[in-house]
């Protein structure tokens, strides 16, 4: 069975007893957390894991999040509560391409300490990667990719970069937008004129 439920918007006791109700219909339900900042709050995830493990629920989860909100203490503690699947974004190879869009760049040495621990956890990892950034060129994208295969998460999903109105890089890319239809937006249309590509 899976559930989403919106993490954030719970209290853990909330949560707690949704899962124990799930465990009633299921003897080990997998959960999907639907929550792109799954560890943003620390505490929360912390406290969230103890309950888990201390109910003696028998679990397996997926979340969301940014690899510079995890580390190995962390990653550990969700393990032992059932995290099986962890999804998140690399985008690109390059810190000043990201940094032109108003991405955190997360260093390389950090993604690697994560991928391997979660590798040595038997977690699998899926990384988001994104073609279309104003500097890339297909040398870029090739970086990227093979940026992807030595990163080695059990997954790698690629997408073009889209500009979706009402964000900060619509404001950015409106002089490029080239597609009036919306259904096109869909992350692996073409939507703006390329300077490179």
């Amino acid at each position: 069975h899976r559930i989403l439920t919106s993490f954030r918007a719970r209290s853990i006791a909330s949560i707690i007893e949704e899962i124990t109700y799930l465990c009633q219909f299921s003897r080990r339900p997998y959960i999907v957390f639907r929550d792109p900042m799954f560890t943003a709050d620390r505490t929360r995830v912390v406290d969230l894991c103890i309950a888990i493990i201390e109910s003696g629920l028998q679990v397996r989860f997926e979340c969301e999040t940014r690899l510079d909100h995890l580390d190995e203490p962390l990653l550990i503690l969700m393990h032992r509560a059932g995290l099986r699947v962890i999804t998140f974004g690399v985008e690109s190879i390059s810190p000043e391409t990201l940094q032109k869009v108003a991405r955190r760049p997360i260093p390389e040495a950090h993604q690697r300490l994560i991928v391997n621990k979660c590798r040595e956890l038997e977690i699998s990892t899926a990384g988001y990667y994104v073609f279309g950034f104003l500097p890339d060129t297909w040398s870029s994208i090739a970086a990227t990719i093979d940026y992807s295969i030595s990163l080695g998460t059990t997954f790698a999903q690629f997408k073009i970069l889209t500009p979706y109105p009402g964000t900060p890089l619509w404001k950015q890319f409106a002089p490029l937008v080239c597609e009036a239809d919306w259904q096109k937006f869909d992350a692996y249309t073409p939507t703006f004129h390329h300077p490179n590509l």
